[in-house]
């Protein structure tokens, strides 16, 4: 009897540290004398879906769990900065039937680790990003200096263009797109005047005229893939240079994380390799003509949402002098199949029913 009431008891604490919202498992409480922040990053890990592949040597890698062991030491090493990493995982729940917390937040803070807690999405149908906007909002520092920059690095499949309930496989009810990731992302900054410095997009298909038309008001440089960039990841070690270059731009920074993720890509992957690097500042001269230009077929013909990205300038060829300005690009065509370009715009576009099958 006395066993029975004590697996109860247990079963009880489970079940209501399991419907907290969250739950501090370690915390460190800094010294006044802390030294201010001179930069924030934040790391958005999808493991909410199938990250699996294989390397060269056939070995299943999952791409998130290698993603996350490079954030913590950024964390680590990041003395001077804050470092914040959202591993969002599938949610479950004890015995079918009590929610548990199955995401993890940890917040580092001149390298110290000073949070590390469960969370979980109470409202499962709550705007994209909002319970992790929410997190970074109570828990972030206050001393910033005045030169403080804000980076976002978001790692997992392709944003979608139109509104995807399916996107996280156990909180279907959350729409994921172009839109609520760009309302979402704004909610991480402390006010509106503030922009990121870089937004890396570690996903397929999303160096496209939208998505740099929604960041623009907000951000300085964009990295993103206009067409495949495969689950092996942008590599983000470079995002120390913070530390040992703290004077560095967010086009140098930028540039480095491409530069290092394409050189790795090309000794190991034989499918198209696309990055590019976008200053938005240069590109939102002309980013709404480009975007209503290439947003034609949209409402002519129903886009194939769910190919991939081909190059823009082939379903709609234009001057590359009008808009290909502030763009950097890291391509290496296909080694098997179809013969493709060599050259690529930058920009991706989903191909249109009058493409798909063109011998051109």
């Amino acid at each position: 009897m006395k066993h029975l009431v004590f697996c109860l008891i247990c079963l009880i604490g489970i079940i209501v540290t399991g419907c907290s919202h969250t739950s501090s498992i370690t915390e460190q409480e800094l010294t006044e004398n802390t030294r201010d922040v001179n930069y924030s990053v934040i790391y958005y890990i999808h493991a909410d879906a199938d990250y699996l592949y294989h390397n060269s040597d056939g070995k299943p890698i999952q791409a998130n769990s290698r993603v996350l062991s490079t954030a913590l030491e950024v964390g680590e090493a990041a003395r001077s900065g804050e470092v914040f990493i959202y591993y969002q995982r599938p949610e479950r729940k004890i015995l079918g039937l009590f929610p548990r917390k199955s995401s993890r937040f940890y917040q580092y803070k001149n390298g110290l680790l000073i949070n590390h807690m469960k969370y979980r999405h109470e409202d499962k149908r709550e705007p994209f990003l909002t319970t992790e906007a929410q997190l970074m909002t109570k828990y972030r520092g206050q001393n910033r200096t005045d030169s403080h920059q804000t980076y976002f690095l978001y790692f997992g499949h392709e944003i979608p263009l139109g509104n995807n309930k399916g996107y996280h496989r156990s909180l279907p009810g959350i729409d994921v797109n172009t839109f609520s990731f760009a309302t979402g992302i704004q909610n991480f900054l402390k006010t509106d005047d503030e922009r990121f410095s870089l937004v890396a997009l570690s996903t397929c298909n999303n160096g496209t005229p939208e998505m740099a038309k929604l960041l623009t008001p907000f951000t300085h440089t964009l990295l993103a893939s206009p067409q495949n960039l495969h689950l092996s990841h942008i590599d983000s070690d470079a995002i120390q240079l913070l530390e040992t270059n703290p004077d560095i731009s967010s086009l140098q920074l930028g540039r480095f994380l491409g530069e290092f993720t394409f050189q790795r890509l090309d000794t190991t992957v034989h499918t198209t390799i696309s990055l590019a690097l976008y200053d938005l500042k240069t590109v939102s001269t002309y980013i709404k003509s480009l975007s209503a230009y290439t947003a034609v077929d949209k409402v002519s013909e129903r886009p194939l949402l769910f190919k991939d990205n081909i190059d823009c300038a082939k379903i709609h060829p234009f001057d590359p002098e009008a808009y290909t300005q502030g763009i950097e690009i890291w391509y290496k065509p296909a080694r098997f199949g179809r013969q493709s370009a060599q050259l690529h715009s930058g920009w991706g576009c989903k191909p249109v029913m009058k493409h798909v099958g063109s011998k051109k």
